[in-house]
């Protein structure tokens, strides 16, 4: 049976109890798990076993954190034993790693420069050649660090092949390495490597420091700052390029990148200083939530059902989608000239797309909890914290969704509430209340065009201004806001003809 993809293995050490049945059995069980592999313990594996019982080695693959990668394993095999009713015992669990990766040159082919080229054509080919833009595309790499040995193994190697693509010429091309720093011998140690990291990291520092500086401040004597990064130039491009000899305008380019990309940060920040620092930390809180929720997201969703089906899982998800956003945004039109202003909605004219637009936060509020909740499961799932809980996860994750979405839509309809009384403290106050996604309110005095002006739930109000919302057809409605006529707003609504009124704009609370 194929194993799922993994990125871990843990070699345990099972005892068994040492008889045909058991061993049998337990060798049958274990090899039956998906990608579990299973053999006798061999005299070099220099495995002892308690009196009574013989050694299995099993491979457990793994996907996930490798901090938890040995006890999930033990507990996965426990269980799995436990449940089959086997007489068994880890004795060790090792993490399996690869060994140490051999030291590896990259030669890259390249055009010679004519013999005959002038001395500008020369130049221009010698910096081409070294940022890789006169490659013939072909690439080979050998095991081991560089020596001059090495490279005429491989003008050898690459004259003889027979793949295909640009025969090697030793007369027209030669071979560059990879840009990169010289390698370390092999008697460096941890004290070098913690050298080199603490230097990297004061040069990475002191260009922050003076991106700071020159966003920080508004004064010409601000720019002298640059000049760190600015010495920093050649040396760092040097130590970047030091593998092989190359022009020393390509190795002021790439410390120009180095050391200009922490400066440009740097000044970036500073310059955003009229922010705030409360919002400087809420926006890296939210950038901070972002990554937790995408490598979240990664660790739920890769190797999983439904990487394995979004083919056809995406579309059937997404096509409700076009069809469920205009009926919530009418919905929620309906519930705030109807429930809160006792106005039809279908006497007021809305565009279409602010259906699309009134629905679309709650939608991506829902959507956006949700993913947080599902980035939650990735990083349980990656750190095997639903081990011995799994029964559950299929179970109590979907009641978050669910608790999740029925919070938003709650939190939807006192949005809807909320916008209500602010569209009302306004109409009271004399002041233009403000839109609510393409529901534009007006104040209006209201100017009746006979004696007698048939009204529903009238009088008609003509001392103080009230609100209209685009009106459309033969009928008027409007919202009083005088509190005389009782707390229940939807009954402040008035009804009347077109013909029978003048509606003239109104300012302040008189008419």
């Amino acid at each position: 049976m194929a194993a799922q993809p993994y990125n871990r293995r843990v070699r345990l050490v099972v005892e068994v109890r040492d008889e045909p049945d058991e061993r049998e059995l337990a060798a049958e069980v274990f090899s039956a798990q998906e990608g579990w592999r299973v053999r006798p313990a061999r005299d070099t594996d220099a495995v002892g076993a308690d009196d009574g019982y013989a050694a299995l080695v099993v491979d457990v693959p793994l996907r996930g954190s490798r901090l938890t990668a040995r006890s999930t394993a033990v507990e996965r095999l426990t269980r799995l034993a436990s449940r089959r009713q086997l007489d068994v015992w880890v004795r060790e669990a090792t993490l399996v790693r690869p060994g140490a990766a051999e030291p590896v040159t990259t030669y890259h082919v390249h055009h010679k420069v004519p013999d005959d080229a002038g001395p500008v054509l020369r130049w221009l080919a010698e910096h081409w050649i070294a940022v890789g833009g006169w490659d013939v595309g072909r690439t080979l790499h050998l095991r081991g660090p560089h020596t001059q040995e090495q490279r005429d193994q491989a003008q050898a190697e690459l004259a003889g092949r027979t793949l295909g693509g640009a025969p090697f010429d030793p007369e027209a091309h030669d071979l560059r390495r990879s840009i990169g720093p010289a390698p370390r011998d092999g008697r460096a140690g941890p004290r070098r490597t913690s050298l080199t990291i603490a230097l990297g990291c004061l040069v990475a520092l002191a260009c922050l420091a003076a991106g700071i500086v020159v966003g920080a401040y508004a004064t010409p004597w601000r720019f002298p700052a640059l000049l760190v990064p600015a010495a920093l130039c050649l040396p760092v491009g040097r130590w970047v390029t030091s593998n092989e000899p190359r022009p020393w305008l390509v190795a002021l380019g790439c410390g120009a990148v180095l050391t200009g990309g922490p400066a440009f940060l740097g000044f970036l920040w500073a310059d955003s200083g009229d922010i705030g620092v409360r919002r400087q930390l809420a926006a890296f809180a939210v950038v901070a939530l972002i990554a937790f929720t995408v490598f979240g997201l990664w660790y739920a969703l890769s190797a999983s059902w439904f990487s394995r089906n979004m083919q056809w899982f995406l579309p059937v998800l997404a096509a409700p989608v076009p069809f469920v956003m205009p009926w919530a945004g009418s919905f929620l039109h309906a519930m705030y000239l109807e429930d809160f202003f006792g106005i039809p909605v279908d006497s007021v004219h809305v565009a279409f797309y602010w259906q699309y637009a009134v629905a679309f936060r709650p939608l991506a509020t829902a959507v956006g909890c949700g993913l947080v909740l599902l980035a939650l499961g990735g990083w349980a799932r990656h750190f095997h914290l639903q081990t011995g809980a799994t029964g559950l996860v299929p179970w109590v994750l979907p009641l978050m969704l669910v608790v999740a979405v029925l919070t938003v839509a709650v939190g939807a309809l006192n949005g809807v509430g909320e916008a209500a009384g602010r569209t009302m403290d306004a109409v009271r106050a004399g002041r233009r209340p403000p839109a609510y996604f393409g529901l534009r309110g007006e104040l209006v005095c209201v100017r009746p065009l006979d004696a007698k002006v048939p009204v529903v739930n009238g009088p008609v109000p003509v001392r103080h201004p009230v609100l209209s919302f685009q009106a459309s057809g033969d009928t008027v409605w409007l919202w009083d806001p005088d509190p005389a006529r009782g707390t229940d707003t939807a009954r402040h609504a008035l009804r009347l003809r077109a013909e029978d009124v003048a509606l003239v704009r109104a300012r302040g609370t008189r008419c």
